[in-house]
């Protein structure tokens, strides 16, 4: 019995008050920054280019319509994310066709898992990837139920639109087509080769002509810009490969190993634990199945194979970043969530854990989100500061006084934002003639020596400081 109409709009509205309550209180972080003023640009001058340093078109392009039609403030951009963790919401409650009352165990990891919670109030792009892959994933499990043509072209256009959205939507890509070879060998054997990719009717090729015009048509609007930049395809493509395999072997943004393993037992610990206990429960009936000729469900084995290849792929990478961790958490939450099984000892484990959870949850999304030296989920937040400076530049501004915005390597992230209306100076080199310069340590001696004083000192992000400096 699917859930009831009043049940999802609960459901829906908690996802929503829990992502729109004071949305705007965390200051503007370095990187989202980046993204708000990049569509900003966009929406002001019809200008983009592809950078794969910061991911794809897609956030881009719907942040600039949004910011046209509704205000270019960082409340709307975030919305934008906030929107697609509805829409993931959404598709979740649909999973109880398959495990049952059990969704709503799921329901509660996507509702209130610290990173998840965290990161879908972030102007970042990887709380659309999420919900696309839970989107993706229904309507291919529909069209495997009912053979219809367009679940898989709704499919295809919710994969379309994680490879415009985040490079690592290859990962999820490559997870889902191997799945796709591997159980259908293992449910027939060597013969589903053959059978199955080599022999095609008029249906299938309907079929897939029909999802490789979607996904291709998407994906080339969006990384030529509505067809203008045909260049883009290619950047898309084997650039943003390139880039990312360039930046592994690089170790950007290396940590060791076990980082996200330690991340897990801060704040994930109900999401792991429903994956050990997932993995276990899977892995005997896989076994007992085995001995007894019989085959596991197709969304059991998908859901066990995206957790294992997700978790697999993530601790591989040399670049690692703790909003990665919510494309393990869904997985992982999910296996457990199918698994479980109601009975006095799992259900006061799961209701501490539970508990605690919520509990992290809001302490971290709410009262310590700025906190970037004891919260590992936290990542140089910029801090509370950097908007006074902000608001102290718009006042000089406003009253008629110039300002040079001056760091060596352009490292004045997220002032642009902040400073958006406003006409302001930004080099990295030195340009005299202003009354008051920012700059950081790496310039501040030079500064001074040109004749300017400190006037104040405001802390950007943990341990990076900006000069307030006006010429004596």
């Amino acid at each position: 019995m699917a859930i009831a109409k009043k049940t999802l709009i609960l459901i829906l509205l908690v996802c929503l008050v829990t992502r729109v309550y004071a949305l705007s209180a965390r200051p503007v972080d370095h990187d989202e920054s980046i993204h708000a003023w990049m569509s900003y640009i966009l929406e002001k001058t019809g200008k983009y280019h592809y950078d794969p340093t910061y991911h794809g078109p897609l956030l881009y392009h719907i942040a600039a319509f949004v910011f046209y039609y509704f205000g270019d403030s960082i409340f709307n951009g975030r919305m934008i994310i906030v929107a697609f963790t509805l829409m993931g919401i959404f598709f979740a409650c649909l999973y109880e066709r398959w495990i049952g009352r059990n969704v709503y165990l799921f329901l509660f990891v996507l509702l209130f898992s610290p990173s998840i919670l965290y990161y879908s109030r972030y102007m970042r792009n990887d709380m659309i990837l999420v919900p696309c892959f839970i989107a993706a994933i229904y309507f291919y499990m529909r069209y495997t139920e009912t053979s219809k043509p367009y679940f898989a072209w709704a499919s295809s256009f919710f994969l379309a639109l994680m490879v415009c959205s985040k490079e690592n939507a290859y990962i999820y890509i490559l997870i889902f087509l191997s799945f796709l070879v591997v159980y259908g060998v293992y449910r027939d054997g060597i013969h589903y080769i053959t059978d199955k990719l080599l022999k095609w009717n008029r249906n299938k090729v309907f079929v897939l002509l029909g999802s490789i015009f979607i996904y291709i048509f998407i994906f080339a609007f969006f990384y030529t810009s509505a067809f203008r930049r045909p260049y883009g395809i290619y950047e898309g493509t084997f650039g943003a490969i390139s880039y990312w395999v360039k930046m592994h072997e690089l170790k950007d943004h290396w940590e060791p190993i076990y980082y996200y393993t330690k991340i897990f037992l801060e704040y994930e610990f109900l999401s792991l634990g429903l994956f050990i206990g997932g993995a276990v429960v899977f892995l005997e009936k896989f076994l007992k199945y085995t001995r007894a000729k019989l085959k596991i469900g197709r969304f059991e084995a998908l859901v066990f194979y995206w957790a294992v290849m997700s978790i697999v792929a993530y601790h591989i990478l040399n670049h690692k970043v703790p909003w990665l961790t919510v494309h393990m958490v869904v997985p992982m939450a999910l296996l457990g969530s199918i698994y479980y099984k109601d009975s006095k000892a799992t259900r006061a484990a799961i209701a501490i854990a539970m508990i605690s959870t919520f509990a992290v949850a809001v302490h971290l999304t709410y009262l310590d989100y700025n906190n970037a030296w004891n919260e590992d989920l936290v990542y140089i937040q910029a801090q509370p500061s950097i908007v006074k400076l902000a608001n102290r530049l718009i006042k000089l501004r406003e009253e008629g006084y110039s300002i040079f915005i001056y760091e060596p390597k352009n490292d004045y992230w997220p002032l642009p934002w902040y400073l958006r209306h406003y006409r302001v100076a930004y080099c990295n080199h030195w340009i005299p003639g202003f009354d008051y310069v920012v700059t950081t340590i790496r310039a501040l001696s030079q500064v001074k020596s040109y004749g300017y004083k400190v006037l104040g000192v405001y802390q950007g992000r943990p341990g990076w400081y900006y000069y307030l400096m006006k010429k004596e």
